[in-house]
């Protein structure tokens, strides 16, 4: 498992990170400017693929990881950006200590789930935490769970999020978000980053489809999912970038259909280079 931070304050943001693999006794900590040199030494320490628990009953000590990391001297945990690769589960089924920490000091934690777990026994609380603390949490295997956690990665190249909805639907119908700005300068163009994802827990035979559009309010489309040209969904998630207009007003549709009446969790996010304070938060 590997946990990457980013902390995100203006004007020169710095990088944070730790590379932890849950079956070590000893996680790497380490902090660097420039994101070349924090590519250099996340792959400098791969996970050891001679350690393992052994017994798929076990949980994953991810909990325990998170508490090491809020509750560090070293440096602060503010404003970070938490990125995690889950293979095992965690069998913790309440972990509202945690969510209520990460909260507090704006935390965002995002969180890609392998669909076949090597053991532990409760995923939901993984989405329940990255969605309450305003990041995201995608269900994926095999190659879509390789490209589903780089595009998550991806993020810290655009770490301001300036749009965090969450919409619990059923069946089929039409979300419409609030009409919203980019924090973009006026009259620049920037790449921003949309993220959606279309279930709590692993894709299942319920889901349909999720189409949608993401338009100025003078009709001109910047975006459309599925078209040719988009990032296809991997998993239950799929993100792309976005060419935005600092000085437009922008409006996002969404059509969802599932073939049963169960309720769904549709996640909606976006980010930019352009720096935007903290969005308020879910209920929790």
């Amino acid at each position: 498992m590997k946990i990457q931070v980013h902390h995100v304050f203006p004007p020169k943001p710095t990088l944070f990170y730790s590379l932890i693999q849950l079956t070590s006794i000893t996680p790497h900590f380490g902090w660097a400017h420039r994101i070349s040199n924090f590519n250099a030494s996340i792959f400098s320490h791969p996970p050891d693929p001679s350690l393992g628990y052994g017994d798929k009953t076990i949980g994953s000590d991810l909990y325990k990881v998170l508490k090491k990391f809020l509750n560090n001297k070293t440096f602060s945990t503010c404003g970070a950006i938490v990125v995690i690769l889950v293979k095992r589960y965690p069998n913790e089924s309440n972990v509202s200590d945690i969510i209520y920490q990460l909260r507090s000091n704006h935390i965002l934690v995002y969180i890609t789930v392998d669909s076949i777990p090597s053991g532990g026994s409760n995923s939901a609380t993984l989405f329940e935490m990255s969605s309450k603390t305003n990041g995201y949490c995608v269900f994926a295997s095999d190659y879509d769970l390789i490209f589903a956690f780089q595009s998550m990665g991806a993020i810290l190249y655009t770490p301001y999020q300036f749009v965090a909805q969450n919409f619990v639907v059923t069946g089929s119908g039409r979300i419409e978000l609030p009409v919203f700005k980019t924090p973009i300068h006026e009259g620049w163009v920037q790449w921003t980053r949309v993220v959606i994802t279309v279930q709590d827990h692993t894709l299942d035979n319920s889901f349909v489809s999720v189409n949608y559009t993401i338009s100025s309010t003078d009709g001109v489309v910047a975006y459309k999912f599925p078209s040719d040209h988009d990032d296809q969904r991997h998993g239950t998630g799929q993100a792309d970038l976005v060419a935005s207009n600092g000085t437009l007003h922008y409006k996002w549709t969404i059509d969802y259909q599932y073939s049963t009446n169960t309720p769904q969790i549709i996640e909606c996010r976006m980010y930019s280079y352009s720096y935007h304070d903290f969005l308020p938060l879910p209920d929790f």
